[in-house]
């Protein structure tokens, strides 16, 4: 009886839920307005604080380091990066992110997903106006993917697909457009050999491997967009030009 019950109430709200998924605050579609912001993830009830703390200290400075690899006429099939930061940032961070009033917002309640803005201004205000992104006219600086240069800065656009989870969705759009902004500026490729199997035979495939590696400071996310009808989120990231440095670039 009570299984009954969950699934029937499950049903009642679903599709109030879903709609929402859709909608965000404008803090977060347009974080390019403020100067002191950072965006907190939070999974199945998890901490956004922690995460805002993680991201901050990775925003502000890091090394960045990683592979793209493609196979032979196929198009990207898997990335592996990572950002090593300083672990006394982050134990100076702790306990001087102060959430932003009023940003709090679920964006699944069914999946415990939510977002929260943090800042180290206490005192720092956003409009937390919701905005349905069907709303939204396509962004120019999609036209630029996936890297550009202009005033000074790095723009990287990162996409990735929505049809999960949006909280996987936005982060890996994030990571993917900082990615775009190194291998647009220099990489080192290397040829890797792979060994594939199936029913039939064992085979080797010739991948192309993508090495980056960077010191990167003060990267702040300007915008995101998310596609309905293709089912895909679209991030914009902004770094200085001065505040992107790699061995790579002096070859």
């Amino acid at each position: 009886m009570k299984t009954n019950f969950k699934l029937f109430l499950i049903l009642l709200v679903f599709p109030v839920l879903l709609p929402a998924q859709n909608t965000y605050p404008e803090w977060f579609l347009f974080p390019g307005k403020y100067s002191d912001i950072v965006t907190g993830y939070a999974r199945r009830g998890g901490s956004t604080v922690s995460d805002a703390e993680t991201t901050w200290c990775a925003f502000k400075s890091c090394v960045a380091m990683g592979t793209l690899y493609r196979y032979q006429d196929m198009d990207q099939v898997h990335s592996d990066y990572y950002y090593n930061y300083s672990p006394d940032e982050l134990k100076k961070i702790k306990g001087n992110l102060h959430p932003v009033k009023g940003s709090f917002t679920a964006l699944n309640m069914i999946t415990q997903d939510f977002i929260e803005a943090f800042s180290t201004n206490p005192d720092l205000k956003v409009s937390i106006k919701k905005i349905h992104v069907k709303t939204i006219n396509r962004p120019g600086w999609l036209n630029k993917y996936p890297f550009y240069a202009e005033n000074g800065y790095y723009y990287g656009i990162g996409e990735y697909t929505s049809r999960y989870n949006k909280i996987d969705a936005w982060k890996k759009a994030e990571d993917l457009a900082i990615f775009n902004i190194m291998t647009g500026l220099a990489v080192q490729y290397h040829t890797v050999m792979i060994e594939t199997q199936n029913n039939r035979q064992d085979t080797m495939e010739k991948v192309q491997a993508q090495k980056v590696k960077y010191l990167l400071r003060n990267i702040r996310v300007m915008e995101r967009w998310m596609d309905i009808e293709k089912d895909m989120v679209y991030v914009l990231i902004q770094i200085p030009k001065n505040d992107v440095i790699s061995p790579l670039l002096n070859k």
